[in-house]
């Protein structure tokens, strides 16, 4: 079983964790911006070993659109997405969804210029259950 999370907005970089009590891992690291699409699917998967496989980082973001599907695996557990969205100047936009529910977004307003970090989780919660495969 795997948690998807579709990222559809990106402007400048947006970082997403897995938390659980005892440790953190980077899912993604996703850069884009100058006014490039953003369609990304990211499956976050148990580990069978254990080990985490590594950060998503796609090149050129800035640059060119980005879209397609990878996965990320992590060890077996529940976990708390954590997130920050980072603007380097001018327009800011995030968004993205886990598992096709609400979307969790910060979108451009041209009367409100942020710059740095610009958008956290806070307080919510948005957990991810991520389970180990039944072997036969």
């Amino acid at each position: 079983m795997s948690n998807t999370i579709n990222i559809t907005k990106c402007d400048n970089q947006l970082v997403l964790f897995a938390v659980n009590g005892s440790e953190s891992y980077e899912i993604c690291n996703i850069q884009s911006g100058n006014f490039h699409a953003v369609d990304l699917d990211i499956n976050v998967e148990a580990s069978e070993n254990g080990t985490f496989s590594g950060t998503y980082q796609p090149e050129g973001g800035t640059s060119k659109d980005l879209s397609g599907a990878i996965t990320v695996k992590i060890p077996a557990g529940n976990y708390s997405l954590v997130y920050a969205g980072l603007n380097w100047g001018g327009p800011y936009n995030f968004e993205f969804t886990l598992n096709d529910g609400e979307p969790y977004s910060l979108l451009n307003k041209e009367d409100k210029p942020l710059e740095g970090v610009v958008w956290a989780q806070g307080n919510l919660n948005i957990t991810l259950d991520v389970k180990a495969t039944a072997t036969v």
